[in-house]
């Protein structure tokens, strides 16, 4: 048969795919949407459910191999990904908590140097701008506004330029801080009226944290399990959040702030804050494109306060979608033309002894535990009157500031195999192997555990030996409510996948076969809002922003 039968007939019996429709050639609004801790793994396991807002954006362009590439699986690296288009290793933020290598201080990652206070916090430490600093660079006309749960998220996610940056401060309500942006009464003022309103509100009627019984989708996954030695139910809603909202004052007190972020109800409330944001400021109305950037922390709250394999994450699954399903019609609302990309800041795993009970080879670890028995063993062995490291997580750990170079090339020599020897540990790396490692370039999947560490490694801010535990590990022992059971933070696919979705008005949807990373968003959404992007790590997406990217 002739290549041109063989052509002709390859087009008439191929499905035609369709091409997506290209975004806005002019929004007035670009919305980033965070949720914290929503793996792939989540998303393909619930995706079937969605009926709200998440069925929507999953009706759009949506990558289905999406990554956080890097190695530093937690909130604070992955937010600085998102709008910046770097690698931790080009943002400074290597961690949720560093050590500062000369003093052993510990450095949260939104802290203000030199500026102590709970609720002084900052971009200061962000070494990279964000898409809100080029388009405010681009035109001053352009507004950015960033909401949390958390200080981190807002703040990683607003940059250095914002024009308002709120988040959840346990016991007042969403506050801001001058040296994250404008702490000007047109900014606290509105947070002011939400917060007393809210308080107002909950005084009249006391919310419920969850629904009142399990969802007939989510009721089979409501058993009790044990957590290292901590019990619970299983039930919905869970026994601990009976009675918390009793009596006048409820919100302020400890047991009622333990339970709310991890509650079916905080989202819902961050979203109820962003409506009256969305209509005080009128966003999308400006003189120029506003930048939106909500992250929704709940998720991750309730996957480490009860894992994600349970009812309390199924009906979280139903409680996302339908607050992003309000976010979209609020959005809808405006009249404008609007863009929005969704992703989250890593992935998790379930708890090890339910993912155990469901057939997947799991344990948990006293890592705390590990690196005690560590500096015993290097005491005796070196003769040191004191622990050669400083334990900062589960996974990297600092050499003890002041040893001399003798000292500290002795223990690194010895932990090496000692750590390997562990049936707990899968890899250890030492800061010298990961430094001399060329940053990556290329499919994310394929990098090696070097590679990954790379990618969040900066030579002032990183620890000196990074240990990789086994797959599915659990990290910590707990034992009573408000212990974490569950987590993330490793080099694993479970903690670097995350869904990546961009939806527009009359998108066309489609799923790329290609992967994507959570530092292609930044260049692509420039792309779209006509907004130079400086040279960053990531690359702007052609099957979401098409000849926009070539601008």
């Amino acid at each position: 048969m002739s290549k041109f039968l063989l052509a002709l007939l390859a087009t008439v019996f191929t499905p035609a795919i369709a091409e997506a429709a290209p975004p806005p050639k002019q929004p007035k609004l670009i919305v980033m949407i965070a949720v914290d801790q929503f793996s792939a793994e989540l998303w393909d396991r619930y995706k079937a459910n969605y009926t709200g807002g998440l069925k929507r954006l999953g009706e759009g362009i949506a990558y289905a191999r999406g990554y956080q590439s890097h190695a530093a699986t937690e909130t604070c690296p992955g937010h600085s990904t998102m709008l910046t288009g770097r690698h931790p290793a080009g943002t400074g933020i290597v961690a949720n908590d560093w050590l500062d290598r000369a003093t052993g201080e510990s450095i949260y990652c939104v802290s203000v140097p030199g500026q102590p206070g709970a609720t002084v916090r900052g971009p200061q430490n962000l070494r990279a701008e964000t898409l809100g600093d080029w388009m405010k660079t681009a035109n001053p006309a352009n507004r950015v506004v960033t909401i949390s749960g958390k200080d981190r998220a807002a703040i990683m996610l607003a940059g250095h330029k914002a024009d308002a940056v709120y988040w959840w401060n346990d016991g007042e309500g969403f506050i801001t801080s001058p040296l994250a942006g404008p702490a000007t009464p047109a900014v606290t003022g509105p947070a002011a009226a939400f917060n007393a309103d809210l308080i107002a509100r909950w005084r009249q009627a006391p919310p419920a944290l969850w629904p009142a019984e399990a969802p007939a989708s989510c009721a089979a996954l409501a058993r009790p399990h044990r957590f290292g030695t901590f019990a619970e139910s299983g039930r919905i809603p869970p026994e601990f959040a009976q009675g918390v909202t009793d009596g006048p004052d409820f919100a302020a007190s400890p047991a009622f702030q333990l339970q709310f972020r991890s509650s079916a109800l905080f989202d819902p409330t961050v979203m109820d804050f962003t409506d009256k944001v969305i209509d005080g400021m009128h966003l999308g109305h400006g003189a120029g494109t506003d930048l939106l950037a909500v992250s929704f922390s709940a998720t991750d709250y309730i996957g480490h306060r009860y894992g994600n394999g349970g009812a309390e994450m199924c009906v979280q699954m139903q409680v996302i979608d339908a607050t992003i399903g309000r976010l979209l019609a609020r959005l809808d609302g405006l009249g404008v033309p609007y863009v929005v990309a969704l992703t989250a800041d890593h992935g998790a795993t379930d708890a090890a002894e339910r993912s155990t009970e469901n057939g997947v080879p799991a344990q948990r670890i006293d890592a705390k535990g590990v690196v005690k028995a560590l500096n015993a063993n290097l005491r005796s062995k070196l003769s040191l009157n004191a622990d050669p490291f400083v334990f900062a997580d589960a996974n990297e750990l600092y050499l003890r500031p002041g040893l001399d170079a003798a000292t500290a090339s002795s223990a690194m020599a010895a932990a090496l195999p000692w750590l390997k020897a562990r049936p707990e540990v899968a890899d250890v790396r030492t800061r010298a192997e990961i430094a001399a490692v060329a940053m990556p370039r290329g499919a994310p999947r394929r990098l090696t555990i070097p590679q990954r560490y790379r990618e969040s490694f900066d030579p002032a801010r990183s620890g000196d030996l990074f240990i990789a535990f086994r797959p599915r590990a659990s990290i910590g022992m707990p034992a009573k409510f408000g212990d974490s059971v569950a987590g993330h933070g490793s080099v694993w696919d479970y903690d670097r996948r995350v869904p990546i979705l961009f939806w527009w008005p009359g998108i066309v949807a489609a799923t790329p076969s290609a992967a994507a990373e959570t530092v292609d968003i930044a260049p692509t959404l420039a792309a779209i809002a006509h907004v130079p992007a400086p040279p960053v790590d990531g690359t702007c997406l052609k099957r979401v922003a098409a000849s926009a990217c070539h601008r």
